[in-house]
């Protein structure tokens, strides 16, 4: 019940997310003229995932407000790619898949082209190991590679395979592994999000993107709950607890101290997960 719960959760949010990216200019072009059927239970649909209870931000979301505010990309700070190796177990794994596909966000974002490349050799391995060849197929590449420069068409290429990577996982009983994905990218984000600026404080707009962080993190935590039972989730969540504690101390607005505290805590997670 739980899994059928949780991938009616992250079904509404992707799908919606795949809804808000279908608008842009560089659509299909074959797909000019909009069933009025399927536009209203698009609208539904949005409308759904407004009310539900843990609408998640993607690491796209995230990682494109730093670009609106004037953050540049800093070459090596995302994990390092050729990594993928190193990973062996499918927790491993599933973490690392999330992680590449923040890292792949930031890339594509950006218009990093070698990045991008070599992010997407990175999450077809991950994917191979993890069942999803159906996800990741020669098809799917071939699309990226047609579109390597059309970010908007890119980034909706990108959100749907994530969106049928959670399918993939959680029509497979996987929803442990489905949100372990959830939680790799979340926290990779974040981990750019705090680690793009030596002077990060100074910087109203990115503050207010890390503080805005603990409401998420808040949900984030809410869904692992409900999978408290597994071992690996339970580990995550004990992983997770010492920086809901740090958003928790703040009152007000947030200090600089109470920033690093955050931005020192996200690393020693993130480091966690992607050992």
């Amino acid at each position: 019940m739980k899994t059928k719960r949780l991938f009616y959760l992250f079904s509404l949010i992707l799908v919606a997310v795949v809804i808000s990216f279908s608008g842009c200019k560089n659509r299909n072009q074959n797909n000019k003229a909009s069933n009025p059927m399927e536009q209203a239970h698009k609208t539904h649909i949005k409308k759904e995932v407004k009310s539900f209870i843990y609408p998640l931000p993607t690491s796209y979301e995230v990682i494109q407000m730093l670009k609106d505010i004037g953050i540049s990309y800093i070459i090596g700070i995302s994990n390092p790619p050729d990594r993928v190796n190193q990973y062996l177990s499918l927790k491993s794994k599933a973490l690392a898949l999330g992680v590449s596909g923040a890292d792949l966000s930031y890339a594509s974002i950006y218009n990093m082209r070698q990045d991008i490349l070599n992010y997407l050799d990175a999450i077809k391995k991950l994917g191979e190991d993890l069942d999803l060849k159906s996800v990741y197929n020669e098809n799917i590449f071939k699309r990226i590679n047609n579109n390597i420069d059309n970010k908007d068409t890119l980034v909706n290429i990108l959100t749907n395979a994530l969106y049928d990577s959670y399918n993939q996982l959680n029509m497979s009983d996987n929803g442990n592994l489905a949100l372990l994905m959830v939680t790799g990218s979340w926290v990779e984000a974040l981990y750019l999000t705090t680690h793009v600026s030596d002077n990060a404080y100074n910087n109203y707009n990115l503050v207010k993107i890390i503080f805005d962080q603990k409401e998420s993190l808040t949900k984030l935590m809410g869904v692992l709950e409900e999978y408290k039972d597994n071992q690996d989730i339970s580990d995550l969540i004990n992983i997770l607890a010492p920086l809901q504690q740090q958003y928790n101390a703040i009152q007000g607005s947030m200090t600089e101290k109470q920033l690093q505290a955050i931005s020192a805590e996200v690393e020693k997670i993130r480091n966690k997960l992607i050992e």
